[in-house]
């Protein structure tokens, strides 16, 4: 298992499990060409850092948005919450990345057609995706772009506080 598929699997769970959603990896790495397309829409997040850009995707059955515990409702559909879910997972990778002495510049989250999202991710040297099941259905997380991972270089020194910790502005 790549380190980065750690990170990402492990970012997804922890993210949908502070909302009250058990979420478990249904495989790793890449998956099969029908397997990685999204379901309408996606919520994508684009970044670059040194050897690492590309583009963060994120798409659910809408059961698992309204099964999740904290969120106001959903009047007009899931869409905003599904760009406020792609943007907390892209933080959370994000974070993870840091200690890996990579500095992510992350754009703000969009939502797109399946069908972009596939066309995008073909383009691109490398894509992963990351399957999750949940009681409410499925969850798709797809990373498409350039990576490096032996720009990858852990220390424990992370320069962002970690997940909880109080930030004065």
């Amino acid at each position: 298992m790549r380190t980065i598929d750690i990170l990402v699997q492990g970012a997804t769970v922890e993210l949908f499990h502070f909302y009250g959603v058990a979420i478990a990896p249904a495989d790793t790495g890449d998956c099969r060409e029908e397997a990685r397309l999204h379901s309408d829409p996606a919520s994508t997040v684009d970044f670059s850092a040194r050897g690492f850009s590309g583009m963060l995707a994120l798409s659910a059955h809408p059961g698992v948005f309204r099964s999740m515990t904290g969120v106001p409702p959903m009047v007009d559909g899931v869409g905003d919450w599904m760009r406020e879910v792609a943007n907390q997972l892209m933080g959370k990778v994000k974070s993870r990345l840091a200690r890996f002495q990579i500095a992510l510049q992350a754009e703000l989250p969009q939502l797109r057609n399946p069908s972009d999202v596939e066309r995008r991710g073909r383009s691109c040297k490398q894509q992963f995706c990351y399957s999750f099941r949940t009681l409410k259905g499925e969850v798709l997380v797809t990373l498409s772009g350039d990576f490096d991972e032996s720009s990858l270089v852990f220390s424990n020194a992370s320069p962002l506080p970690l997940d909880g910790k109080v930030i004065l502005f």
